[in-house]
C-alpha cells in the first residue's frame, strides 16, 4: 500500500537521485527555477506557514518498503488562496498509478482548505502526462501558453519616450486586474480570471530569490491601463518578460519590449531574454506571429489543464509505463 507524506529530511537523498535520473540537461538549460533544489525545498516546507504560501508545499509517495515512487509540489497562486498550481511532478518508472494518487491527495487536502481551482501547465508533447491529468485525475484542457527565446533583438525601437512608462505600485493592482480580465478571451474567464491581490507584491517579497520590475502605460483621458509589463530575473542573467497588451494597443508592443530590453541592459549587457505568450489573451495569436516574424525561438509550449473543485464523470483509465519528469512555470 502506498504512503503519502510531506517531504522530510530523510527523503532528500532519494529525491535527488530520482530527479537526477529523470531530468536531462536540456530541462535545466534555460531556467534554474525549473529544477527542484532538494535541500531548499525541505527548508521551504519548514517555513511554509511563516511565509504565507510563498513557496510550494511538497509531498512524496513511497511503497510499503519505503521506496520512493514520486514527488509532487503545489503552490497557491500569489494573492489568491483559492487557486492552486501543481508546480512539479516526478514519478519513477511504472508509477503512473502513484501519480494519480498524489494528485488526488493534494486536491482532496487543499480542496478541504477551501481551494476551488487547481491548474497545471504541461508541455504539450507529454501526451501521456496530459492523459494522466485529464483521464486519470479529472482535469480538462483549457488553453495554451508558450515560452520564447528572444535571441534576435533587431526589433528594438530607438528614441523611446520612457516618460510614458510608470512604475507599478500595489495601489495600481485594481487597474492591472481590470486590464487582464478584460483582455481574456471570454470563454476562458471562468477558469483563468485573476484577483486584484494577484498583482500585488506580498509582504515577504524582499526574501524572494526573484527580482522583478513592473511598469504600465496609462490612458491619460480615462486613467485606465493601456498596457502592463513585468521583467523578472532570478540570477541577473536570464530575464523573463510577461506583457499584457490589448489588441487595440498592439502597435505599442515593439516599443514596450524595447523599453524592457533597455532596462535590462542597464543591469547587465550580457543577458539572455525570454518572453511568455498567453494564447488565452485576445492578442495571443497576433503576438505569436510577431515572434515568428522576428525569428524568436519557441522553447516550450504548455497545455493549461484545469480542475474545478466539483465531481467529474470518471473515464476509463489508460495504462502507462514510462517515467515522468514534469516541472512547470506559472500562468
Amino acid at each position: 500500500m502506498a504512503k503519502i507524506k510531506k517531504i522530510s529530511f530523510s527523503d532528500l537523498f532519494n529525491i535527488k537521485k530520482l530527479i537526477s535520473v529523470l531530468c536531462s540537461d536540456n530541462i535545466l538549460s534555460y531556467r534554474r527555477l525549473f529544477f527542484v533544489s532538494v535541500p531548499t525545498t525541505y527548508i521551504q516546507n519548514l517555513f511554509y506557514s511563516v511565509h504565507l504560501r510563498k513557496w510550494p508545499e511538497t509531498y512524496v509517495i513511497s511503497d510499503i518498503n519505503d521506496n520512493l515512487k514520486g514527488l509532487i509540489s503545489i503552490k497557491a497562486q500569489t494573492g489568491n488562496p483559492y487557486k492552486w498550481q501543481i508546480k512539479r511532478l516526478f514519478l519513477a518508472q511504472n508509477c503512473h498509478e502513484e501519480g494519480k494518487q498524489l494528485v488526488e491527495y493534494i486536491i482532496a487536502k487543499f480542496g478541504a482548505r477551501g481551494a476551488d481551482t487547481f491548474y497545471v501547465a504541461v508541455n504539450d508533447n507529454q501526451t501521456e502526462l496530459i492523459d494522466l491529468f485529464i483521464k486519470g485525475c479529472g482535469f480538462r484542457f483549457c488553453s495554451t501558453e508558450s515560452l520564447w527565446d528572444v535571441s534576435n533583438i533587431n526589433f528594438l525601437v530607438e528614441n523611446i519616450d520612457e516618460k510614458i512608462f510608470k512604475s507599478f505600485k500595489n495601489e495600481d493592482a485594481q487597474k492591472a486586474v481590470d486590464l487582464f480580465n478584460e483582455t481574456l478571451i471570454t470563454h476562458y474567464k471562468y477558469s483563468l480570471s485573476k484577483e486584484k491581490d494577484e498583482f500585488k507584491d506580498n509582504l515577504f517579497h524582499g526574501f524572494n530569490a526573484d527580482t522583478h520590475f513592473k511598469y504600465y502605460i496609462e490612458d491619460e483621458k480615462t486613467g485606465t491601463m493601456k498596457a502592463f509589463i513585468e521583467i523578472k530575473t532570478c540570477d541577473n542573467k536570464n530575464y523573463f518578460i510577461d506583457a499584457i497588451i490589448p489588441p487595440q494597443y498592439y502597435d505599442l508592443a515593439p516599443m514596450i519590449l524595447s523599453f524592457a530590453v533597455k532596462k535590462i541592459i542597464k543591469r547587465n549587457k550580457n543577458f539572455k531574454l525570454y518572453i511568455k505568450n498567453r494564447k488565452y489573451l485576445q492578442a495571443g495569436e497576433t503576438f505569436e506571429n510577431y515572434f515568428k516574424e522576428n525569428r524568436f525561438e519557441l522553447l516550450q509550449n504548455n497545455a493549461i489543464l484545469v480542475r474545478d473543485f466539483f465531481k467529474t464523470v470518471k473515464e476509463e483509465n489508460k495504462s502507462f509505463n514510462s517515467a515522468v519528469a514534469f516541472n512547470g512555470f506559472e500562468v
